[in-house]
């Protein structure tokens, strides 16, 4: 067993208690292939008279759209056998159906969301194994750390993936009506979001590449606010104050 894979840390959505496997349960994981290939969404398109297809999976958005990707762990350990039943069914109470969050030991800046299932459990003994699965998680790994808070957390950081952004915090007056702010480019493409906390009478608008959005309190999230191979930039003007969020993922 790799002792780089030893361990995973998974939070309960639902009540954000964590736990972690090696250390509350005494569980080691068993497999280096935890984290499976996303599913990509294809459209193939057969043309009558014509050899092969042709591919229109990447023609609305110019990108690879993924849909799902399966998580399987094997975990293991050992445990006096009159207690592994009333210890498998409480693992099944606490995360069989649940959506959880999962951080694994050796991929510590990211981590990996869906609705997780508790199978095969089987015991020789002592010693005692099970799979603990998310078969349709999301497809992307997301950073610990998003751009809200100048407070990194530095033990998790992926210091070859990583990239430290900086809170974004514009509040637009009368002497000062108009700031732009821009976000860094990415590998894999994410949305930001446009947090408005107040606005003056005159309103707030946002131009993007030459595009307007009048912007409501609240959050505003479009999925044309898409950081891709090439830097975003937001202008802002009016009055009023507002954040711009966002969290960088993985494949």
């Amino acid at each position: 067993m790799s002792t780089m894979t030893n361990g995973a840390t998974i939070t309960v959505i639902a009540t954000g208690k964590s736990y972690h496997t090696l250390r509350d349960w005494g569980l080691a994981i068993g497999n280096n292939n935890c984290i499976g290939t996303p599913v990509q969404e294809t459209f193939y398109l057969d043309v009558p008279g014509a050899d092969g297809f042709l591919d229109y999976s990447e023609a609305l958005t110019g990108r690879p759209i993924f849909k799902q990707r399966p998580i399987e762990i094997i975990l293991g350990g050992k445990m006096d056998r009159r207690i592994w039943n009333s210890f498998i069914s409480s693992i099944r109470i606490l995360l069989h159906g649940k959506r959880v969050r999962i951080v694994f030991d050796d991929f510590p800046g990211y981590y990996w969301e869906g609705r997780a299932e508790v199978t095969e459990f089987d015991r020789v003994r002592e010693i005692g194994t099970f799979k603990l699965s998310i078969p349709q998680a999301d497809p992307y790994g997301y950073s610990l750390n998003d751009n809200s808070t100048p407070n990194w957390l530095w033990n998790p950081f992926d210091f070859e993936l990583g990239v430290i952004d900086d809170p974004i915090q514009i509040t637009l007056t009368a002497d000062s009506p108009t700031a732009a702010c821009t976000i860094p480019h990415s590998a894999v493409p994410f949305v930001v979001s446009v947090v408005v906390s107040e606005i003056g009478e005159t309103g707030l608008k946002m131009t993007v590449d030459g595009d307007d959005y009048l912007l409501q309190k609240g959050e505003n999230r479009l999925a044309e606010l898409l950081v891709g191979d090439s830097d975003l930039t937001l202008n802002f003007s009016g009055r009023g104050s507002l954040c711009v969020y966002f969290r960088r993922r993985v494949i």
